[in-house]
């Protein structure tokens, strides 16, 4: 009998200890070039929703992107730009949810128009890009002071 129960409490700890890394094998991996592909995917369906003022195709692709957002493939980095620039995303894809719902294809515009732009700036930061909008803000600086 004691060894009955010394076997079951060691196939028990053993299983306990397996149980969580054969979980985490088991889930598919995503990588951060799938993300950013389906990112594409999704903010081409916004823009063929706005186009064709089709509010669920809109409604459905500004989730799917607000959804890609929060993944931990989508933080590669931990840096305060670049949590702005997630937040900047993830809000422009809420506008857009909210545009669809009220079906204001003018709204859902500007919010993807908006959402692009983060994009681009937030993919120029990672590409190591000095001084993001820096070039911009001196060229603003200088015509005001040619002024």
């Amino acid at each position: 009998m004691k060894t009955r129960l010394y076997i079951l409490v060691v196939l028990t700890a053993a299983l306990l200890l397996v149980a969580p890394a054969i979980r985490i094998h088991s889930e598919p991996t995503v990588s951060t070039k799938d993300v950013m592909k389906f990112k594409l995917h999704h903010a081409q369906r916004v823009l063929e929703g706005i186009a064709t003022e089709n509010y669920d195709v809109i409604a459905e692709n500004a989730k799917q992107l607000k959804l890609l957002s929060q993944q931990a493939d989508w933080q590669i980095r931990q840096t305060p730009e670049y949590q702005r620039f997630t937040a900047d995303f993830a809000r422009n894809a809420e506008s857009l949810l909210k545009a669809a719902s009220n079906k204001n294809v003018d709204t859902a515009t500007i919010a993807y128009f908006q959402m692009t732009v983060s994009c681009t700036t937030c993919h120029r930061y990672l590409r190591g890009e000095k001084g993001v909008g820096q070039k911009q803000n001196e060229q603003q600086t200088a015509e005001v002071a040619s002024n």
